[in-house]
């Protein structure tokens, strides 16, 4: 017997072969499912990590956004009371604020609600391609429940059906076998970690957007109003 290492990145394969014997085309194909399977694993495992990366840039960029429209939307309420859209009671102030005086730079606000709609809109692209990869990827989950075809796991089976003709040791085949399973469980951890991020990155976003389109709308009523008052 002689044992053969194939260094694979996502898992060292470690398997004996008796070299006194041919190799026939059912174990061919047996191991070649084999490496594959490993091939494809790494190789969803580096998409799954990609992808993740991506939707930690649009979270801190869903973060930002939602930071610079908090002040806008307190601006625009402030305004809206001036332009008599909304009455003060609107406004949450208590009594002690009533003599507040409130100053607000109205070519900075309508700068400023550009400049978000702008970098909301900088975004959709990314966040549109990524939803498309990750609803393409688990609707693939969900007809197939993996990346790896059951064809190739009886292919594999053909060699412990047929193991006394095999050049492979059948026990080390078994272990590795094994091994394999447990290297594919934990990419299926990382699934399952890829998934209730991308749900909750796309949920901050839909609530985002919605939110911002609410402001958008109330600052061009805001902006028609004083386009009034200035006739």
């Amino acid at each position: 017997m002689k044992e053969i290492v194939k260094e694979h990145p996502l898992r060292p394969i470690i398997l004996r072969f008796d070299l006194d014997k041919p190799l026939l085309d059912f174990e061919k194909k047996g191991l070649e499912a084999h490496y594959l399977m490993h091939d494809l694993t790494w190789d969803m495992l580096q998409q799954f990590k990609t992808h993740h990366n991506a939707l930690e840039e649009i979270d801190i960029e869903i973060s930002e956004l939602e930071y610079l429209l908090l002040p806008i939307e307190q601006e625009l309420d402030f305004l809206e009371v001036f332009l008599r859209i909304k009455d003060p009671s609107a406004l949450p102030f208590d009594e002690k604020d009533g003599e507040a005086e409130i100053t607000i730079d109205i070519g900075d606000f309508f700068q400023g609600v550009v400049y978000h709609n702008q970098r909301l809109q900088d975004i959709h692209a990314s966040v549109d391609g990524e939803h498309q990869w990750f609803k393409s990827h688990f609707d693939m989950i969900y007809e197939k429940e993996s990346w790896i075809a059951p064809r190739l796991w009886d292919d594999i089976h053909q060699i412990y059906r047929n193991y006394l003709q095999a050049q492979v040791d059948i026990v080390t085949l078994d272990r590795d076998q094994e091994e394999f399973r447990g290297a594919l469980a934990e990419v299926f951890d990382y699934q399952d970690s890829y998934m209730d991020y991308g749900d909750s990155v796309f949920a901050a976003y839909n609530e985002l957007h919605n939110r911002s389109e609410q402001v958008y709308r109330r600052a061009e009523v805001a902006n028609s109003r004083l386009a009034d008052l200035k006739q």
